[in-house]
């Protein structure tokens, strides 16, 4: 195949709710462009697109896809993505490297909240949509309705650019109000005649190209000159001016389709080559130092891996964007993040599961290579002489988190290595042993997202593993004064151990005073500060360690083996071994002996007075909390709230936007386990959220107390 410049390069990225017909729309227009011979479908198993083991058994995408097809002479690369929101890290790496998002949408379905979900994410990453309203041959298509949804419910205003001239089964024409022309399809594999209107739709297709051009003319003031000194535009014209309405994200022009049976098929393609920003008019990529990347074919090399995969008798396979530059076989480039020379031994055009084999692809192209040593998602590789490092995709927070473990205990050391592999092709999949929790941590975007995993594991790996809840990373910290001593002495022949330690603690927070005077336990106790240390604690919140030793009570020697007794108290808090935070401890008296004395003795007295005075200090739990935002239709919104009520949330506001209703809670970690399962049962699965640690507070009391039994009974046993 030929080397296409950047200007022949266009990047879509097919999104939209699940079932809307990406993959099958992805496959029309691969036959479109003679890539492949002829249409595959889901139900066989044998599309371009949707090509693992995984996607067969559930007859959907869950792995967004690279392919490409040739047509006008122009080169569309096509990144196929999931339509379920636990799957979303696809479409994050898809539009890194895609210029525009082709929105697919379900004729019988009308604008879905997974549509919203996806338009969104657009928003957020600043991608331009065209829509096309797919499977019009469907029993209950219904196209008004969908642009009606569309407009009730979506940020993005739809513009017509083509209608249907019947729905339903007979679905075989649509009118193009762009071109004033009514396509005709005699076939199912794309065979198309061109008409005149007829003319019992003349009057609304004039209608629908006079709000086309209004539409085009808005976005260049030149454009809207011409449009009120003549009263109407070429077509070229209205073209210029959906390309800056549509690059502005003002706009969404809308295009009739069945890809099942490849109508529509090919005017979508000519629109986005004509129209759609390519990588020479597309927002330029970002350095890390704030220099903006020109896809400029002369400039030296760049690529960035949006894609790292593994497959089974090949290794790892890095997918790539050209950013700048050109890349030929045996190229060699350094990764800007460990600074390691990669040789691009092969270079591929992608096509699904296909990879055809080049010699050079140029800036704005997408391919991949095999084998690199050490390179995966978000790196960036540069020629040597002109090094560069492309800011990363920023993947969205987990939400859902359990622990895992495999259920032979002898497997656990190849669990770690199978999850680290995840890892490598999903970063929104995170992995963490916690020392905290003693258990392993998995993290994804829903509970769907981890059983795949976990059926991954299963059926390639031989794999069997188990997730349960995972235990809650308390916190355990003060609210009172306790002053508490310990003598630890021990004989037994020999040397003896001998360490006195008398200390206050009270709570710490930012800015208190420095101590002075203390009563307590009837004690008039009064500070002389001779040192000060302060730590900031790797599970956050701060010790703050004073000694106030007088008259050579305990000699300075001693003094960090105090500390390190204290500082292994607070990491296995006295409560329930969680971590503990935010203390103040002030080492005020004592006494030692000339011989017996040693650190070991310090240690163990410093520990138990700190464990005696922290358990008369007001001891409290606190636990983490998380921000919460709900998107769901407005509905459900009651069935929301109330569940949200039942788990301890504190709703902190709502506002509505276009038929969807957004609430915003502060929610204990506690209360989130399957969280996502539970909203998706609420809301037929028309609901997503988002969560991100807040800060720790205090549980209530009664809540402390179960946790206390919990952990008393726990100690027991």
């Amino acid at each position: 195949m030929k080397n296409y410049s950047a200007k022949e390069i266009r990047n879509i990225v097919l999104i939209g709710a699940p079932g809307t017909g990406k993959t099958t729309l992805a496959e029309a227009m691969a036959f479109e462009g003679k890539v492949i011979d002829r249409r595959g479908s889901i139900e066989t198993n044998n599309t371009i697109s949707d090509n693992t083991d995984i996607e067969h058994e559930y007859k959907r995408s869950i792995y967004s896809t690279t392919l490409f097809t040739e047509f006008m002479n122009r080169k569309l690369n096509i990144i196929d993505c999931p339509g379920s929101d636990d799957f979303c890290g696809n479409l994050f790496s898809a539009f890194k490297v895609g210029d525009v998002g082709v929105m697919v949408m379900n004729a019988q379905n009308g604008w879905q909240v997974g549509d919203e979900i996806q338009s969104r994410y657009a928003r957020i990453l600043n991608k331009p949509l065209i829509g096309v309203i797919n499977q019009l041959d469907g029993e209950k298509a219904n196209f008004e309705a969908t642009i009606e949804g569309i407009r009730a419910a979506s940020s993005v205003k739809p513009v017509i650019v083509q209608y249907p001239v019947q729905q339903g089964a007979g679905f075989n024409s649509f009118i193009d109000v762009l071109m004033m022309k009514m396509y005709h399809f005699t076939d199912e594999n794309g065979t198309r005649e061109e008409l005149d209107i007829p003319a019992e739709e003349l009057d609304r297709a004039t209608e629908l190209n006079q709000e086309l051009t209004e539409a085009a003319a808005v976005y260049d003031d030149a454009l809207m000159e011409l449009y009120f000194e003549k009263g109407a535009l070429t077509q070229d014209d209205i073209r210029s001016g959906l390309r800056q309405g549509v690059a502005n994200r003002e706009i969404m022009p809308i295009f009739c389709c069945s890809g099942k049976r490849d109508i529509g098929t090919k005017r979508l393609m000519e629109f986005i080559i004509n129209v759609a920003p390519g990588p020479q008019q597309a927002p330029k990529f970002a350095a890390t130092d704030g220099a903006e990347l020109e896809a400029d074919e002369a400039q030296a090399t760049a690529l960035f891996v949006f894609k790292s995969q593994l497959e089974q008798h090949i290794g790892e396979i890095t997918y790539f964007r050209v950013i700048r530059g050109k890349v030929t076989e045996g190229m060699e480039l350094v990764n800007s993040r460990t600074g390691n020379k990669e040789k691009i031994s092969q270079l591929f055009a992608v096509a699904g599961k296909n990879r055809i084999k080049v010699t050079e692809l140029s800036a704005g192209d997408i391919g991949c290579t095999v084998k690199l040593k050490g390179t995966r998602t978000n790196d960036t590789l540069a020629a040597p002489a002109a090094p560069v490092t492309v800011e990363p995709i920023v993947f969205p927070e987990p939400r859902y988190r359990a622990a895992i473990k495999a259920k032979e205990q002898n497997d656990e050391e190849k669990l770690g290595k199978l999850l680290n592999d995840a890892k490598y092709e999903d970063p929104t999949i995170l992995v963490e042993y916690s020392k905290e929790l003693k258990q392993t941590i998995i993290q994804g975007q829903g509970e769907h997202h981890l059983n795949i995993l976990k059926s991954r594991l299963s059926s390639e790996n031989k794999m069997e593993v188990e997730f349960f809840a995972p235990k809650i990373p308390y916190r355990e910290t003060i609210t009172k004064v306790a002053q508490a001593d310990y003598r630890h002495k021990k004989q037994s022949g020999g040397a003896g151990q001998f360490g006195e330690v008398h200390m206050v603690i009270e709570p710490y927070y930012d800015g208190m005073p420095e101590p002075s005077k203390y009563k307590a336990n009837g004690k008039d106790i009064t500070v002389n500060i001779k040192g000060k240390e302060e730590y900031d604690l790797e599970w956050g919140g701060k010790l703050q360690f004073y000694n106030s030793i007088v008259g050579g009570a305990i000699d300075a020697r001693f003094m960090p083996a105090i500390l390190k007794g204290i500082m292994e108290k607070m990491d296995e808090g006295p409560l329930t071994g969680s971590y503990a935070r935010d203390i103040r401890v002030i080492i005020y008296d004592g006494k030692m002996h000339p011989v017996d004395s040693n650190e070991i003795s310090f240690k163990l007295a410093a520990r138990n007075a700190f464990k005696e005075a922290f358990r008369n200090a007001g001891p409290k739990i606190m636990e983490p909390i998380y921000t919460v935002e709900v998107l769901t239709p407005s509905e459900y919104m009651g069935a929301v709230m109330s569940d949200l009520q039942n788990r301890r949330a504190m709703i902190m506001g709502m506002e509505s936007d276009k038929g969807f209703d957004r609430l915003n809670a502060r929610v204990p970690l506690a209360e989130l386990y399957r969280y996502s399962t539970s909203l998706s049962s609420l809301t037929s699965g028309a609901a997503t959220y988002t969560m991100q640690f807040a800060s720790y507070e205090q549980v209530p009391a009664d809540v402390q107390d179960k946790l206390l039994k919990a952990y008393t009974d726990t100690d027991e046993d």
